[in-house]
């Protein structure tokens, strides 16, 4: 008897209550306002400031964190969260910093909430300025969080079950190709250091391979990513998971700025430089942890614990049988 083996291989995707992500953005949307403030003072955006401009940051700064606890989203907020809000105005560490990865994320929590239309190419950023406007929150005003909630408090999610898992399979593609190059770079490294691998002294490889969020279970693979990648990338775009091909890689479209006008190209994701192919990386773990906490695939907010999760499906995209 005939049978399709991707139907066995799919599971229905459910997502959580449409106001608990309405509640995980707008924690978010504060915690990236004070990202701002805090990246513009720390690269010295703010110009020849005086004491009074200085003053209206603090002040901006600690009304974002009362907005926190009057509109009651301290309760929804993880600790993390809390305490980058609670932090004095230029005291954050690296890690704070590092919060702004998190603007994928909040598109993506946009997106599935409908108030954005698309999900960007897997090498561009969401328009911060659209994202920021697009819920109507002004981060030092506890009501516009409450008129941003409240309406998701009794209605139903809108987005198509077929639409959804599209963008989680495309979601799962990059960032499985994400892995690949990462475990790519480093496959005689893992070669050489087996043994280490599973011991309980964490290595300098193992740190490396920790930082990046490479599941264990993939890291097998290392010393085949040479033939499983132009696999891998083939199958992808079968599937329309990607838009083309480039040297039987991933394309990933660029733009030449000549003497006159700038002309986009295409190259192989793995000719990409290493500041590009860490910028993409973070791109699609970002959009990976929205969508595998809104599947409650993932049960904390935290992006150290995507390397625990290798797929949202059964079967990671790339690999799973077509449908016909």
């Amino acid at each position: 008897m005939a049978f399709r083996m991707s139907s066995i291989l799919r599971q229905e995707l459910k997502l959580r209550p449409a106001y608990e992500l309405a509640l995980r953005s707008s924690c978010l949307q504060l915690v990236l306002a004070r990202w701002g403030l805090e990246t513009a003072a720390l690269m010295g955006l703010s110009g020849d400031q005086t004491a009074n401009d200085d003053g209206r940051k603090v002040r901006a700064v600690e009304a974002i964190t009362a907005a926190m606890y009057e509109s009651g989203l301290d309760e929804h907020a993880t600790k993390a969260e809390k305490d980058m809000l609670e932090k004095p105005y230029r005291s954050w560490e690296y890690n704070d910093y590092v919060y702004g990865d998190h603007w994928e994320s909040f598109g993506v929590l946009q997106w599935i909430l409908g108030r954005q239309h698309t999900i960007p190419a897997y090498y561009s950023n969401f328009d911060r300025a659209k994202l920021f406007q697009s819920s109507g929150i002004m981060p030092a005003d506890p009501s516009t969080v409450e008129k941003f909630v409240g309406p998701f408090m009794s209605s139903q999610h809108t987005i198509e079950a077929q639409q959804l898992q599209r963008e989680v399979d495309v979601s799962e593609a990059w960032v499985w190709r994400a892995r690949a190059q990462v475990l790519l770079g480093l496959r005689e490294e893992i070669d050489r250091a087996k043994s280490t691998l599973s011991g309980d002294q964490e290595s300098p490889l193992e740190t490396t391979l920790r930082a990046k969020h490479i599941p264990r279970s993939l890291r097998k693979m290392a010393a085949d990513m040479p033939n499983t990648i132009p696999l891998a990338a083939k199958r992808a775009h079968a599937r329309g998971l990607v838009e083309s091909l480039e040297g039987g890689d991933f394309a990933i479209a660029v733009e030449l700025k000549g003497d006159s006008d700038a002309v986009t190209t295409s190259v192989p994701y793995s000719n990409l430089d290493q500041q590009h192919l860490d910028a993409i990386r973070k791109i699609a773990e970002s959009r990976f942890l929205a969508f595998a906490w809104s599947l409650e695939k993932a049960s904390d907010w935290d992006i150290g614990k995507v390397g625990e999760l290798v797929s949202i499906n059964p079967i990671i995209s790339v690999w799973t049988p077509n449908d016909n």
